[in-house]
């Protein structure tokens, strides 16, 4: 009878968010093995590299903040949807610094195309879903929905709020980033009117 795994996938890459945290984006698998109280031959019993193990972990920190962005963009009112959608950002990157800081480590085109075999399809679609969710939004909010306004919309929910939040990742984020996502998300797409 297999003795029963003492550690879980998600139990290793918490141990890759706190390496990654102390450690920054040169972290080891050693240094994973120390951060769950483990031997390495557990992490590569579970994970074929040191890369699948940190593309792992991108994947899922992105997979849990898509879910709070779903969230977001599926509010009934457009305009607080985005809002809503540039404030989650903010606050996901307050409430979960790990998963924040673990969101900096690929890009998703890159990890796509150049990332381990095992993940590359996961790493290509992973924003299916947000797409198509901010495309609802999209016909919500605007009589028309131009590529420019669809450009507008994805400039204020997802790359200005990144942006401004950005910088404070790794340290505390301040609760007024949350009104300054929110006031930029509403005057870029408003650009769209």
């Amino acid at each position: 009878m297999a003795r029963p795994a003492r550690f879980s996938d998600d139990d290793i890459l918490d141990g890759a968010a706190s390496a990654l945290a102390e450690h920054g984006p040169r972290a080891t698998i050693a240094d994973v093995a120390a951060a769950i109280g483990g031997p390495t031959g557990s992490i590569y019993h579970r994970f074929a590299s040191r890369d699948e193990v940190f593309a792992r972990l991108w994947l899922r920190s992105i997979g849990r903040f898509h879910a709070g962005l779903l969230a977001a963009y599926g509010l009934p009112d457009p305009r607080e949807a985005v809002a809503a959608s540039a404030r989650h950002v903010s606050a996901f990157c307050r409430d979960d610094p790990l998963a924040a800081r673990s969101m900096l480590l690929h890009r998703q085109s890159t990890l796509a195309a150049e990332g381990p075999a095992g993940v590359r399809d996961e790493a290509a679609h992973i924003n299916d879903d947000i797409d198509a969710a901010m495309d609802d939004l999209l016909l919500r909010r605007f009589p028309d929905p131009t590529p420019h306004r669809r450009e507008l919309l994805s400039m204020g929910t997802r790359l200005a709020p990144y942006g401004i939040v950005r910088p404070f990742i790794g340290g505390e984020v301040p609760a007024w980033v949350d009104d300054a996502v929110a006031a930029s998300a509403q005057a870029i797409v408003g650009l769209g009117d």
